[in-house]
């Protein structure tokens, strides 16, 4: 499976930056240039982490619309239907549920084997 090129850019964005702070280091460049420099990269790290939370948030709303086509659904067959670990669906599915969203539906198993539905 490929990527899509919007994915390489916030990587490509703080190399940027850090071969341009280095680059003005190195030849003697004013301040200003090094902290534009190190700015650039700044801001590529901030959009990777963007990137990152919004594939969380992406995951959460999977999740939860898995629950109510299939409630009562345990962690590895939820983890199993979108394609991600039993431990990524399993804390995916922790954060739900403090938040109140989704209840479990059984208690005292291993997590696997928890199955949750969404609170009514």
């Amino acid at each position: 499976m490929t990527r899509p090129l919007h994915q390489f850019l916030p990587a490509g964005i703080t190399a940027l930056g850090m071969a341009s702070a280095t680059l003005a280091s190195s030849t003697g460049e004013p301040a200003i240039v090094r902290v534009l420099a190190v700015a650039l990269a700044m801001c590529g790290v901030l959009l990777a982490s963007a990137d990152l939370y919004e594939a969380s948030l992406q995951r959460d709303a999977a999740v939860v619309a898995h629950l109510a086509k299939n409630p009562g659904a345990r962690t590895r067959h939820i983890g199993n239907a979108l394609g991600i670990r039993d431990a990524v669906a399993a804390r995916n599915l922790a954060r739900r549920t403090k938040a109140g969203l989704i209840v479990r539906a059984t208690e005292n198993e291993a997590l696997a084997l928890q199955s949750f539905r969404l609170s009514a």
